[in-house]
């Protein structure tokens, strides 16, 4: 790690873990952000090779460009960018660099979300259903999914959980989630699925508050269960059941869980509450999305097969 003791202006990077870019990390809130962000911004100093007050939007571009050419999906790439976006917003901000080379990129247009392939309400009880919780595996990952599917709880939210987060409110069971920007809240969780988690729980010993609510399939290292595991597993699984369809993917458990519970009767902020947007505009997608397809106007054809 070098930096160029010189003026504020003057002070760059020469490697991304030099201390601006060290502080800007450690500012984020979530400790999964700062795994992301240290790692992207590694990837982006090693193929440009300049220090931070050397970059140019030319540089931005260019490395865009090889990010396409390497087949990754658009919102891969925006997701990428933008952490950059950010790194040269706060360098700049902070008076570190003289301009930001990053004011002038665009990031590439990513299709909405909630169009993204879901599993139907038979599929989804088809899916719980098939997971045996005969052996402690089993019980780990019924769990595990039925966190996902009828608490609509996001992968990392999942992974990040500690036994501590378990608890009751006015008799009511209670999972305080930590989700995204380092925003703790409570969500409530069903009997049904208290009770498969308290019974994966029974297949483990000395539990202690600060331990993973999920581990990976060794027991005796308790070490907390990776997202690409349960990534895995739900693969796995819904593969099991001849669900294998391209455009399903775990997250699209968390986009059938708010989609079912609109078409139960759910009301916008209802459902903006149960999926923890924090934006209502995020929610209102799927209200919209839901009300084109009901009312596309290809019911109003008259062409008929005969």
């Amino acid at each position: 790690m070098q930096l160029i003791p010189q003026t504020p202006q003057a002070i760059a990077l020469r490697d991304p873990l030099a201390e601006y870019a060290k502080s800007f990390i450690s500012n984020q809130s979530c400790e999964n952000s700062k795994q992301t962000y240290a790692q992207e911004i590694s990837l982006f100093y090693r193929k440009i090779r300049k220090r931070a007050d050397e970059v140019t939007l030319h540089d931005l571009l260019n490395y865009k460009e090889s990010l396409t050419v390497r087949g990754l999906k658009a919102a891969t790439i925006a997701k990428k960018l933008t952490v950059l976006r950010r790194l040269f917003t706060f360098l700049y901000e902070q008076g570190v660099i003289p301009t930001n080379p990053s004011a002038g990129i665009k990031l590439p247009k990513v299709s909405n979300e909630t169009v993204r392939g879901i599993l139907t309400l038979a599929e989804c009880n088809q899916f719980l259903s098939s997971i045996d919780a005969s052996t402690n595996l089993g019980k780990r990952d019924k769990a595990i999914c039925a966190l996902l599917l009828i608490n609509g709880i996001r992968l990392c939210e999942v992974a990040r959980a500690n036994i501590g987060d378990l608890s009751e409110v006015n008799g009511l069971k209670v999972l305080r989630i930590r989700g995204k920007g380092g925003k703790n809240i409570d969500t409530r969780m069903r009997d049904d699925v208290y009770a498969v988690i308290q019974s994966y729980l029974k297949t483990r010993s000395s539990l202690k508050t600060s331990d993973p609510l999920f581990i990976g399939t060794n027991h005796t290292a308790k070490d907390r269960i990776a997202r690409r595991t349960i990534q895995h597993m739900v693969r796995l699984r819904l593969k099991r059941i001849g669900i294998n369809r391209p455009n399903i993917s775990v997250h699209s458990l968390r986009h059938s869980s708010i989609t079912h519970l609109i078409n139960g009767g759910a009301s916008l902020i209802a459902a903006a509450d149960f999926a923890r947007h924090s934006n209502p505009n995020t929610t209102q997608r799927y209200f919209h999305n839901l009300e084109r397809l009901k009312n596309s106007a290809v019911m109003l054809q008259p062409i008929r097969v005969d």
